[in-house]
């Protein structure tokens, strides 16, 4: 990691250590040769749920399809947000999830290519409405998350970049306290679910009547 990049993420005009200085300070400072999801979630302390909400949708907005990615990912997610409902100071992860890791030389690799994206999006929030990302808010955000994750975890096609990308939101106006990216977050999620719920619909009758032919056919 260069100086440059290091400065890139370095607080702005007294405000509290943006998250890409945390990750980019913890990867600078880290003596061991492999990172551990645990460990990155131990850094970010009270704002670790927004981390873990970020970690498990970001791969579903990759517009590349995996066959039981949303399942793999949607499930743990799902676990995430109910500790959320329950009001959980901090998340728990089972060890198996927390002890992933990879090495250093890769979380940093990682870490230097989204360092940039990340610094952008973290310029456009800021800390307002924050109302709306804490307490009784943050439950209702793990309901919505909740919501989202389980449809996330079904077959539905085309559903998982727009049922990702308001959990990603969600999980960045947590980290940040910008009660207006909730809010942004919301509306995609409203919609999201709409047009899951449409295309479960869809695929559902289209399933059916293949059985009814299927089986009208048998007979």
């Amino acid at each position: 990691m260069t100086a440059d990049a290091f400065t890139a993420g370095s607080p702005r005009n007294g405000r509290r250590r943006s998250v890409s200085h945390i990750l980019l300070e913890f990867g600078h400072d880290w003596p061991k040769d492999r990172v551990a999801l645990g460990e990155i979630v131990s850094t970010l302390n009270e704002r670790s749920y927004g981390l873990l909400l970020i970690l498990f949708a970001l791969p579903n907005l990759v517009p590349i399809y995996l066959p039981g990615l949303s399942a793999v990912l949607g499930l743990p997610l799902a676990f995430v947000a109910v500790q959320m409902v329950l009001g959980r100071s901090r998340p728990w992860l089972p060890q198996a999830v927390l002890q992933r890791s990879i090495s250093r030389e890769d979380y940093a690799r990682v870490i230097g290519k989204a360092l940039p994206s990340l610094v952008r999006i973290e310029q456009i929030l800021k800390p307002r409405l924050s109302f709306l990302t804490v307490s009784v808010s943050e439950r209702l955000i793990g309901c919505f998350c909740l919501v989202l994750s389980l449809l996330l975890a079904l077959p539905i096609p085309l559903t998982n970049i727009p049922l990702a990308l308001p959990v990603a939101l969600f999980g960045l106006a947590l980290i940040e306290r910008d009660g207006l990216c909730a809010l942004v977050a919301t509306a995609l999620g409203v919609g999201a679910v709409s047009f899951a719920t449409i295309a479960g619909w869809a695929v559902f009758k289209a399933v059916w009547a293949f059985l009814a032919v299927f089986a009208f056919g048998a007979g």
